[in-house]
């Protein structure tokens, strides 16, 4: 099999942004000749996608974001048609349904927010869930004694004000490690994994679906218990301490896994095993490549995750 995916001469927003989508893709070439060609930027197209099928002929073209230069840019080629939607809410809330139906997809990958129903209502492509993943070499247990705070990385503005305020109260009750947005990748791996526990949020769709975003799966693959408010399917085998959307046990809950933290290590070496066992990025790219494949030669995609 051969693959072209398509992907901006920009430069990625941040390493983190790179790699959980290109960093992701690229290892695809584990499974198959897999070609990246930087075919467009913010606001232009650099290379047809006529010429780079007439170059490469592939069995499959791979998209994997909503740029406005790309409307349209797949439409009249015969090969498979793969998008990578890591950012479908957006398309919904601008209302531009119309950028899946002009590219022609063939087979639509969701990740991050899934929403099968307003996918299914608007467009109508095929479409999977494929969650997000992580690295095992670059994730992994700290074999040290951990800090006894939660954790936190990330931004606070107005548009998290669940996070704000659980951030507000574990700080006002000294139990919380606010390292901010950290960009550095050695760094941010390492605050995951020395902490006992993080704290995180989940991505709600809009028809209210939770769905776990990537900090979920580097929390787990670090050795580390997830301090979130729930989502609606079950992956991080019960290594996550759910607390009340308007944060009122979140002090009690934070309180519970710094002061017992024997109680639970087996519930986070249970949470580790099982992502050795379905949620490494290699896993997850062997499930992409597989319906991929499917649809090329005619099988029906497998929805692995029941979505």
């Amino acid at each position: 099999m051969k693959f072209v995916f398509i992907t901006p001469s920009d430069k990625p927003i941040t390493a983190h942004n790179y790699r959980i989508n290109i960093g992701f893709i690229h290892k695809l070439s584990t499974l198959c000749e897999a070609h990246e060609i930087k075919a467009y930027n913010k606001n232009s197209i650099l290379i047809k996608a006529s010429d780079i099928y007439d170059e490469y002929k592939p069995d499959a073209f791979l998209l994997l974001a909503h740029s406005e230069v790309l409307n349209g840019y797949l439409r009249n080629i015969s090969c498979l048609k793969v998008m990578i939607a890591v950012d479908f809410y957006k398309v919904i809330e601008r209302q531009r349904f119309d950028w899946y139906k002009n590219n022609k997809f063939d087979l639509v990958a969701q990740r991050g927010i899934y929403d099968t129903k307003l996918f299914d209502k608007h467009i109508g492509t095929p479409c999977f869930w494929l969650p997000y993943c992580a690295d095992e070499k670059e994730f992994y247990p700290y074999d040290g004694e951990k800090i006894p705070l939660i954790g936190f990385s990330g931004t606070i503005s107005s548009s998290y004000k669940q996070r704000k305020k659980a951030i507000e109260l574990l700080e006002e009750n000294n139990l919380i490690d606010n390292g901010g947005k950290i960009t550095e990748p050695l760094l941010y791996t390492s605050f995951l994994r020395k902490h006992v526990a993080m704290l995180t949020s989940t991505e709600i769709s809009k028809s209210g679906i939770r769905s776990p975003h990537v900090r979920m799966f580097e929390i787990m693959a670090s050795g580390s218990m997830v301090l979130s408010p729930g989502f609606d399917h079950n992956l991080l085998s019960g290594c996550y301490m759910k607390y009340k959307d308007d944060c009122s046990d979140i002090v009690e809950k934070a309180r519970s896994i710094i002061h017992n933290t024997y109680k639970y290590d087996i519930m986070i070496k249970k949470g580790y095993e099982d992502f050795l066992k379905n949620h490494t990025d290699n896993i997850r790219v062997k499930e992409l490549y597989d319906n991929i494949v499917n649809m090329i030669e005619g099988r029906d995609i497998v929805k692995k995750w029941g979505i």
